[in-house]
């Protein structure tokens, strides 16, 4: 049985949006382009899940002390918000996915507040590769939202940052994802009209 010290607390939108701001105050002094991605992108694009870090994609990882290294490439900044620590995961790969992940940053979207953030598109292909159960969560919810993800341009964006093996290798991947975010919007649909 786990004891209390081990629970992991989600942390609200305002919460993880300190956290970042902190990050990209040093972002921004140190002339490192960022965009947020993970749990608190998408709590940005409307789809409020649980989420106990933060995680954005940057050119490279900060002059300033990190609580680990990311196994993939990047480094996660404890950033005190209350009572509270926060892990900001910076993440700048340097595996198989780096030209992906590099794209993806590249092609962040400024929305209203000036956050920086990345597209629904490459969201899809980012929560795609990451592959765990909340990202295929995150991913079918993205793939539901009438006109958010232009699946069109998902299949351009991979074809532009990866030969076409992989593209293709991708794309047919994510097809089981596509059918079955299309028969849970009919589903919810016919569900309303009731």
């Amino acid at each position: 049985m786990y004891g209390i010290e081990n629970v992991k607390l989600a942390i609200s939108t305002k919460e993880g949006l300190e956290a970042a701001l902190v990050i990209v105050e040093h972002a921004r002094k140190q002339g490192i382009q960022w965009a947020l991605a993970g749990g608190i992108a998408m709590h940005l694009y409307g789809y409020l899940r649980a989420t106990q870090d933060v995680d954005m994609l940057a050119s490279s990882v900060l002059g300033i002390e990190s609580d680990r290294k990311l196994s993939f490439g990047g480094e996660s900044y404890p950033v005190r918000i209350g009572e509270r620590k926060i892990l900001v995961d910076v993440i700048v790969r340097d595996d198989f996915f780096r030209n992906i992940y590099d794209a993806a940053l590249r092609d962040a979207q400024t929305i209203e507040d000036g956050w920086r953030i990345v597209t629904p598109e490459w969201m899809t292909v980012l929560k795609y590769l990451a592959g765990r159960g909340k990202d295929q969560m995150d991913l079918l919810w993205l793939l539901q939202q009438p006109g958010l993800v232009d699946r069109g341009k998902v299949s351009q964006l991979l074809e532009g940052a990866t030969d076409k093996t992989a593209a293709e290798i991708a794309l047919r991947g994510l097809e089981p994802f596509f059918v079955q975010a299309d028969v849970m919007r009919a589903g919810d649909e016919n569900g309303e009209s009731k």
